[in-house]
């Protein structure tokens, strides 16, 4: 091998040393995310969903899967009604959590990584090798193919492929920092660094001299696939630019709370850039794609489910706490089963959520703030419909599900 590549044995070694060397700073980020900060994210999940939370998860988001673990494991018949498989898979824990550990897996588990991750490190080893080869050879000798790669220049070809380790490298840390390492983020690692080298190509030809050509290289090496995509949009067709800007606008993201620029950037980069991709999508998906945690992906999910009844004017809401799905859940089980005192004391009240005196009375007012120029038997029959459409969804039940109790959701 080295006399075919015409390299000798003290070239070879530092080949071999770079190559290891680099490849183990890429690898070592992800091998701690797999060993330790893929468990602890899976436990997010499992504290929130339980019981309950999880059955009414499943049956939201994963019916089919569930009507058929509960078939096969004999626990409800082959004609079962709509409210037989609800009801038996409330009662069956267990095989809720068994099903949701499977479909976990399935999605993120630890063996979809191991493809992707293989990829990477034999194009981190590759890039590596050629950046050895290329140092210890100043001059590219045409009979030397190794090291004589579309005639670029040794500098040029380092900058745009240390650019390429340096943003694969900080962008793994932080993924895995924000316990959002995604499996399609190793395949995309694997295709940047694999473009550092056509990238310096277009670099070599744009006409500048060799400095800029060094500095441009390693700035746009240190870009993701994104914008880099955005650049060459920009070059080749700048009569797209203005419409994108006018169709991807992300203004009624804003309205949720808690939402800022950089979340409705992260929610756009995963194809979610309207309310009611945020009140359909799978909060658990969502959460893994975006690294939001769980708890404010369920809340962005509760509100949008609000907004998607009643429109810019569940803002309105927000004084009187009723923006959210579980207070408006609450609210109408107030409604229809108004809550006694316990045999203990008059002024306390058996439950885990608060305690809504005179549901009416909230009622009322949420119909002004609502429909302020109808009449007041309209407006207070429509919001209690609207009401009880929200309490009604599945998403509802799921978050009024929730435990520990959070009226926040």
């Amino acid at each position: 091998m080295v006399d075919v590549v015409g390299l000798d044995g003290a070239i070879l070694q530092l080949v071999v040393i770079l190559t290891a060397f680099a490849t183990v700073i890429c690898g070592a980020p992800l091998i701690m995310f797999l060993s330790m900060g893929w468990f602890t994210r899976y436990s997010e999940f499992q504290n929130s969903l339980k019981g309950g939370a999880l059955a009414a998860y499943l049956q939201r988001f994963w019916s089919t899967s569930l009507i058929h673990s509960l078939q096969d494991e004999g626990k409800l018949g082959q004609t079962g009604s709509v409210d037989d498989w609800r009801t038996c898979s409330d009662k069956n824990p267990e095989l809720c959590e068994r099903l949701f550990a499977r479909i976990y897996h399935e999605q993120y588990g630890l063996v979809p990584f191991i493809v992707p991750f293989i990829i990477l490190l034999l194009v981190a080893y590759a890039a590596a090798a050629l950046v050895a080869s290329n140092y210890v050879i100043p001059n590219c000798d045409n009979t030397l193919k190794v090291a004589c790669v579309y005639k670029l220049g040794i500098p040029l070809l380092v900058s745009s492929l240390a650019g390429a380790f340096m943003f694969i490298v900080s962008d793994s840390v932080l993924s895995i920092r924000r316990k959002s390492l995604n499996i399609s983020d190793v395949y995309w690692y694997s295709l940047r660094l694999f473009l550092a080298i056509p990238l310096a190509m277009v670099i070599m030809n744009a006409g500048a001299g060799d400095g800029p050509h060094i500095v441009t290289a390693f700035a746009l090496g240190t870009l993701p696939i994104d914008p880099l995509m955005k650049i060459v949009r920009r070059l080749g067709f700048p009569q797209l630019t203005d419409q994108d800007k006018r169709d991807g606008s992300s203004d009624k993201l804003l309205v949720l709370e808690g939402v800022t620029l950089p979340v409705v950037a992260t929610l756009e980069s995963e194809g979610i850039n309207s309310i009611e991709q945020v009140a359909a999508a799978d909060p658990v998906l969502l959460s893994i794609r975006t690294g939001f945690p769980f708890r404010f992906t369920l809340r962005l999910g509760s509100q949008a489910i609000v907004r998607r009844h009643l429109g810019e004017n569940a803002a309105r809401l927000l004084p009187v706490g009723l923006a959210d799905v579980v207070p408006v859940f609450l609210l109408v089980r107030a409604l229809d089963t108004p809550a006694v005192p316990t045999s203990d004391s008059p002024d306390k009240y058996d439950g885990p959520f608060p305690r809504i005196e005179t549901p009416d009375a909230v009622v009322q007012n949420a119909a002004v703030r609502l429909f302020p120029d109808d009449n007041d038997l309209q407006r207070q029959a429509i919001t209690r419909m609207k009401f009880r459409q929200i309490a009604a969804e599945e998403y509802t039940v799921m978050l009024a599900r929730i435990t520990p109790p959070d009226t926040g959701l």
